[in-house]
């Protein structure tokens, strides 16, 4: 019964805005046209709900760093790779809005992979000067892998950069090269001196076969 009456109200709401032009062109408006711009006061209004250690960490990051003019912290802090969020944090909208901002990893709540991967190269294709990252045809342009399967934003040092701590990330998913890797030479690579960037670039494209017959 209760759902009758919620389906009637509803239908008996769109034609009441159907009858009326003016409130119809509002709701669509409403629906819509509500585009989200930057805060005024960055990442002070995302520090409001979102604290603790994740953040602190995040702020002594490479992302973080505010005097480096190609960190996030430059630009538009958080909601340089979040995206903007004036209608997320307004107090009607309670961390909600619409459209919702850029959430990384997996899960429900996490943006398509290729607006995630969109976030990320908007400061790492290298227009701005700095070495391009390649991704699109790497051996990791994959519909389960993102970036955030690998790199880790919110911390000091992201684990998959630093040589004692990369295969440990990198064997997650390559469970069987800890025990299975080949040799190089005569012995097994020491995986915590090498890591393993030291052989594989995996932001690099394949080599392709050329020459004839």
């Amino acid at each position: 019964m209760f759902r009758s009456r919620r389906i009637f109200a509803v239908c008996a709401l769109w034609a009441l805005l159907a009858a009326d032009a003016g409130a119809q062109s509002w709701l669509e408006e409403y629906l819509v046209h509500r585009n989200p711009s930057f805060t005024e006061e960055g990442s002070g209004s995302c520090y409001v709900c979102h604290a603790g250690e994740n953040m602190r960490a995040m702020n002594e990051s490479v992302h973080g760093n505010p005097d480096n003019p190609l960190s996030p912290a430059a630009l538009h802090e958080c909601e340089s790779c979040h995206g903007p969020g004036s209608i997320h944090i307004s107090r009607a909208h309670g961390g909600r809005g619409f459209p919702p901002l850029i959430v990384f990893g997996y899960g429900d709540e996490a943006a398509p992979r290729s607006t995630q991967i969109s976030a990320c190269l908007y400061c790492h294709d290298g227009d701005d000067g700095t070495k391009p990252v390649t991704w699109e045809g790497t051996v990791h342009d994959r519909m389960i892998v993102k970036c955030t399967g690998c790199h880790r934003a919110h911390v000091r040092q992201d684990p998959v950069m630093e040589r004692a701590s990369q295969a440990d990330v990198c064997l997650h998913c390559h469970k069987t090269t800890r025990d299975g890797h080949p040799q190089v030479g005569k012995r097994v690579p020491d995986f915590s001196r090498m890591g393993c960037a030291g052989c594989h670039r995996v932001h690099r494209l394949p080599k392709t076969s050329t020459g004839g017959g």
